[in-house]
């Protein structure tokens, strides 16, 4: 007797086989109604392939956005990992989840996760509100967060990397070089990573006794056209920075490109560093000096605690901080006219 097909139920469902798929694998974003033609549909057919039978130990990875090389590196380290655990990946983003008929990480999404099984969500860089931790766990649904954009209770496992200690270090590298002037393109308010990567430029500017001025500080956002938007802001002051720390490599590309519009060369006339060590930091012109945040390792790591939390350990844990290292390439130079005193932060 031939085998059902996945196409088939689908025929029988009156759906495409990616929805079959994403309801046999136990996927949250596909309404009620479809999930019971295809549940019929299998039952009549009689369909017995592997996504009907007991599902393997799934991730489901929520990214805000997919379109950044920040994304791409953590989830390389997250397929490794789930390679490795032999656990299913699903990808999501919010504005995909947004779209759907139930509200990305309500009570009905996280319900969805575990009336499947065996399912466990990593938010990588997404805000989680205390109501969504509590319907995590009152679905049994164990939670991590990579780079959380605010404060999360210890029930709910964090990794991150130091990022206080990385803008400090930024900012270090452009003081040494006998910078006094350094502005800062910041990553968006709300964001935790961002506001330590500040806090951190600012304690390095206080150790060497060079005052912070606050028009120097600018920007709201990780992207390119942030960094863009922020370095002419700064590059248009009666007295413009002669180095800029930007709070992620993308912001720090946007800062190249405004001072090529102004005519200014990097690092010659404007020193610039950035906060990742993505791909982009390779490939820009001149090859960026950066922050390199462990992005692959902080997907894996991710992983293997969901893993961990999925086989019943501990869902109490510290917030784990990975190590940042300075990263010197090209875009960064003494200022024009010859180094000022050389400062060391003490």
């Amino acid at each position: 007797m031939k085998r059902t097909t996945l196409s088939q139920v689908a025929a029988q469902a009156g759906v495409s086989k990616g929805t079959v798929s994403k309801v046999l694998n136990g996927r949250p974003d596909v309404g009620e109604d479809t999930r019971e033609k295809v549940r019929a549909a299998v039952a009549a057919l009689g369909y017995t392939g592997s996504a009907a039978r007991r599902p393997r130990p799934a991730i489901v990875l929520v990214f805000d956005t997919l379109e950044s090389n920040y994304s791409l590196q953590v989830m390389a380290g997250a397929v490794d990992a789930c390679g490795r655990a032999d656990a299913d990946l699903l990808l999501s983003t919010l504005p995909s989840l947004e779209q759907g008929d139930v509200p990305p990480f309500s009570d009905e999404w996280f319900a969805r996760c575990g009336r499947r099984g065996e399912t466990a969500v990593i938010a990588v860089t997404t805000p989680l509100t205390a109501e969504q931790v509590a319907a995590a766990a009152h679905a049994q649904v164990p939670l991590v967060a990579i780079d959380p954009v605010n404060s999360l209770p210890s029930t709910v496992p964090s990794i991150g990397s130091t990022n206080w200690a990385g803008g400090y270090e930024a900012t270090t590298h452009l003081l040494e070089l006998g910078h006094r002037r350094i502005g800062h393109l910041g990553g968006p308010g709300q964001s935790l990573p961002a506001r330590e990567r500040l806090a951190g430029y600012r304690s390095a500017l206080e150790s060497a006794e060079v005052p912070h001025d606050p028009e120097l500080v600018t920007g709201n956002g990780f992207s390119y056209e942030a960094g863009f938007a922020g370095a002419q802001e700064l590059l248009e002051l009666e007295h413009p920075p002669t180095a800029l720390f930007a709070a992620s490599d993308e912001s720090a590309l946007g800062a190249f490109e405004a001072a090529r519009q102004a005519s200014l060369r990097v690092p010659e006339d404007l020193s610039v560093v950035g906060f990742d060590d993505t791909l982009i930091a390779r490939w820009a012109s001149p090859k960026l000096t950066t922050v390199r945040q462990p992005l692959h390792a902080m997907g894996e790591m991710a992983v293997e605690r969901a893993v961990t939390l999925l086989a019943g350990g501990s869902r109490r844990a510290h917030p784990l901080q990975l190590q940042t290292s300075l990263v010197e390439r090209s875009s960064t130079a003494p200022p024009r006219g010859g180094a000022e005193e050389a400062v060391t932060p003490g």
